[in-house]
């Protein structure tokens, strides 16, 4: 069987098994988009809470803004409150721009611990397969779960994994996606992908991976990992969007096409052009600091380049960064 290949979510066709995950102030649309171009068969939102999909502010407004050329798009939700989240479900479908709904029972973050979301449902199934059960009754759409591999390194918090799993599985959600890490591990360590296929083989539903796919190399190689249907990118992805296209090529045989100085610079542009186009100027600039950041890695002069990069302001000034360190590599 191929790594790279087609597969269906529940009533979602997707051309490859090469997803671009979710993730907090990275994932906005300009960042979809080009991963898109470069081959990501499907992606996500970054986390919403219940009850901003509900009553959206002003932030949560430009999240929802969705462009047509911005398919196929799943909207992630997260929030303890089970009703509230099968309200945002359906409200999401309401909305018509969203292709797959999925629920955040992973994030590691304190703040989302303290509040019962995310991660913390890991720590009750009665609670997490409540959740599920009302989400799948308030949609048809699509809907897929992203877990960690155990709240802690516990027997019991990787059984109570296995349980919310396998009952998943039988409330009717259409794939799931785990992250091989405990929430308490946080992003610290490695990734365990033994565990992702152990939990992968319990369950006759796609199963996708998360964890340390930081280069093409690293995707390639977990595509291996017995009983997955596929790998959800994450980190490996921000300032390295042509990581689909190295894996599509890999995936083919083929040697996956170099990235050339000037190919760079242009996909740096058209970031933050569609940056603009989403969240005006002002934001864009400094959203854009922020991803220089990555798109530095590998080349000469990279810490120079961050400083320059953490200094402008305007867009005249990133054009001089881009000419100075990104245009002219050896």
């Amino acid at each position: 069987m191929k790594l790279v290949r087609p597969i269906n979510i529940g009533s979602l066709s997707l051309p490859n098994n090469l997803l671009m995950a979710p993730l907090a102030g990275y994932t906005q649309r300009a960042q979809r988009l080009i991963a898109r171009q470069m081959g990501a068969a499907l992606t996500f939102t970054e986390m919403i809470s219940a009850y901003e999909v509900l009553r959206p502010g002003r932030i949560t407004r430009k999240l929802l803004a969705i462009v047509e050329e911005d398919h196929p798009l799943g909207i992630q939700i997260f929030g303890a409150d089970a009703a509230m989240v099968a309200d945002a479900a359906a409200r999401a479908e309401e909305l018509g721009c969203f292709d797959l709904v999925d629920l955040n029972l992973a994030c590691p973050v304190r703040k989302m611990l303290a509040r019962g979301n995310g991660g913390a449902m890991l720590k009750n199934a009665d609670l997490a397969l409540a959740q599920i059960e009302a989400v799948r009754r308030a949609t048809s759409l699509p809907l897929t779960i992203k877990i960690r591999r155990a709240f802690d390194d516990t027997p019991e918090s990787a059984a109570m994994v296995q349980q919310i799993l396998t009952g998943a599985a039988r409330l009717g959600i259409n794939a799931a996606t785990i992250h091989g890490r405990t929430v308490q591990q946080i992003y610290h360590g490695k990734a365990d992908w033994e565990a992702i296929s152990h939990l992968a083989q319990l369950v006759d539903i796609p199963i996708f991976g998360s964890g340390d796919l930081m280069t093409a190399h690293d995707v390639i190689d977990r595509l291996t990992t017995p009983h997955l249907a596929g790998v959800s990118i994450a980190r490996g992805a921000i300032g390295s969007p042509w990581i689909f296209r190295e894996v599509l090529a890999m995936g083919d045989q083929q040697e996956p096409p170099q990235v050339a100085a000037a190919e760079r610079a242009d996909i740096m542009r058209n970031h933050y052009r569609l940056l603009i186009e989403e969240i005006g100027a002002y934001s864009a600039i400094r959203v854009m600091r922020r991803f220089g950041m990555f798109y530095s890695k590998g080349i000469s002069r990279a810490k120079e380049s961050r400083l320059a990069l953490g200094r402008m302001t305007t867009a005249e000034q990133f054009e001089q960064v881009l000419q100075e360190f990104f245009e002219h590599q050896e």
